[in-house]
């Protein structure tokens, strides 16, 4: 129960720090934190020990080399703050999300359509799941898809099943891993909005959600293409997607009660978000036992269930939280005016900068570099390179368009290894061979538009 109180400790210094909480905010956030890490490292993944661990040693280098600035070290420690507590508030959506039975339904009804319309709709089902059970949503539907598979293979051929289970999991990889172009509940927004506080959630939706559709219809015809529609369907007539409706509306609901309470409270629209969610969560568990004593139900989850929970999360922590902290600490102190003095004489457009960025941040998750240190480093750099004049929204394009491309390859990457541990292969084998065609066109799409926006 104390880590459990650390997190709300540090969340509740980031909303201080939301508010104008200054110094004191920033301290308190890294206390809390701190603390939280130590206690729970010999829990924590290696990767997050090991960026925690780097947390620590650079501000001393940095310190004994007399070129630690006390401002990136306060703005790098709200960052990390921040990142805890978005982390911790989608814990709340989480819960509320794996309770309802309106989830269960709608995942059953997504699993269970007929082969023609079986990959458009958990692609698509994927993506609005995401944005509520985030990676819940491979372990619910990924659950549901083997386990109906398993179910037929007395009936189907070994390779029909093989095909089939194959086909129904990258559709759930492919479209999870789009929410980043149209959710404003995803990590690579938070990452934007800290670095870029002009880019907003709505600013990005024109240009990112065409590009999540191209990725998306991409997908659908690589699927086409690779595996050929065979004879008679077996399932004539699948469930009916309108059990989705509810689902969408909550969907819906919650950027536009976030959108208000940012126009009341005068806060950006992710910080609006990340208050609102706490009480949004709350309330569709009182409404999921709204005939048996709500508001006792809604409070028994939060005290019992959620606030218990939240140490869970350690590893995801440790990893968002550190790598938010270096790349706020170490991208400024990149020498942006000789840098753009190189590009600038290598002849090198502002497009064609953010073509070789995102290509770097692609190799870098091949090799194991999160995204969160890549993408806040080149969210930190890039708008700051002034001979080349790169517009911020296209930096955000960059972001999220880039996240989306390799979280759905690299075999670090937890939706990868989510995927393959649900059905028993090697994460390099489905990110890099049963993904890898679809990723590469998908990264062929991003280079053209980051050359025609820019």
């Amino acid at each position: 129960m104390i880590s459990s109180l650390l997190l709300v400790l540090t969340s509740g210094a980031a909303i201080w720090a939301l508010f104008n909480g200054g110094v004191t905010a920033a301290i308190l956030g890294a206390v809390g934190l701190t603390s939280f890490l130590f206690m729970e490292f010999p829990r924590l993944a290696r990767v997050g020990r090991i960026l925690f661990a780097l947390c620590l040693i650079v501000p001393v280098a940095f310190w004994a080399l007399d070129i630690l600035r006390t401002d990136l070290l306060l703005r790098a420690m709200e960052r990390a703050a921040f990142l805890t507590f978005f982390v911790s508030v989608l814990s709340f959506l989480q819960a509320a999300a794996a309770s309802s039975p309106l989830v269960q339904r709608s995942g059953n009804a997504l699993v269970n359509q007929p082969p023609g319309r079986r990959y458009t709709v958990l692609s698509y089902g994927a993506a609005v799941f995401g944005v509520l059970l985030n990676m819940g949503t491979l372990t619910l539907l990924g659950t549901m898809v083997k386990s109906g598979v398993d179910a037929a293979r007395h009936q189907t051929e070994p390779r029909i099943s093989d095909i089939r289970l194959k086909r129904m999991i990258l559709a759930i990889l492919r479209g999870f891993c789009s929410i980043p172009l149209w959710s404003p509940l995803t990590v690579t927004l938070a990452i934007i909005h800290a670095s870029i506080p002009e880019v907003s959630w709505f600013t990005l939706l024109p240009y990112s959600v065409p590009l999540g559709l191209a990725f998306l219809t991409t997908g659908w015809l690589v699927d086409r293409f690779t595996f050929p529609r065979g004879g008679q369907n077996t399932l004539k007539k699948g469930e009916s997607l309108l059990v989705l409706v509810p689902l969408v509306g909550i969907v819906l609901m919650i950027p536009a009660t976030a959108w208000g309470l940012s126009q009341l409270l005068s806060l950006s629209m992710i910080a609006s978000l990340l208050v609102a969610l706490p009480l949004l969560s709350l309330g569709w568990v009182a409404v999921q036992n709204w005939d048996a004593q709500p508001l006792t139900a809604a409070k028994h989850r939060l005290i019992h269930d959620i606030l218990p929970a939240m140490p869970v999360m350690r590893s995801e922590i440790a990893i968002f939280a550190s790598s938010a902290f270096l790349g706020a600490l170490i991208g400024p102190m990149i020498d942006t005016d000789y840098l753009g003095d190189v590009i600038q004489s290598s002849g090198l457009s502002a497009g064609w900068v953010l073509v070789l960025t995102f290509w770097l941040i692609a190799l870098c998750s091949g090799i194991g570099i999160n995204p969160i240190i890549s993408v806040s480093v080149a969210c930190e750099v890039l708008p700051r390179l002034e001979n080349l004049a790169i517009a911020p929204i296209t930096v955000g394009v960059l972001a999220v368009g880039a996240w989306t491309v390799v979280v759905g390859y690299s075999p670090f990457s937890a939706a990868v290894r989510i995927a393959g541990r649900i059905i028993n292969q090697e994460a390099a084998r489905i990110g890099f061979i049963w993904n890898g065609l679809y990723s590469i066109l998908c990264g062929a799409i991003l280079t053209v538009v980051l050359l025609v926006i820019a």
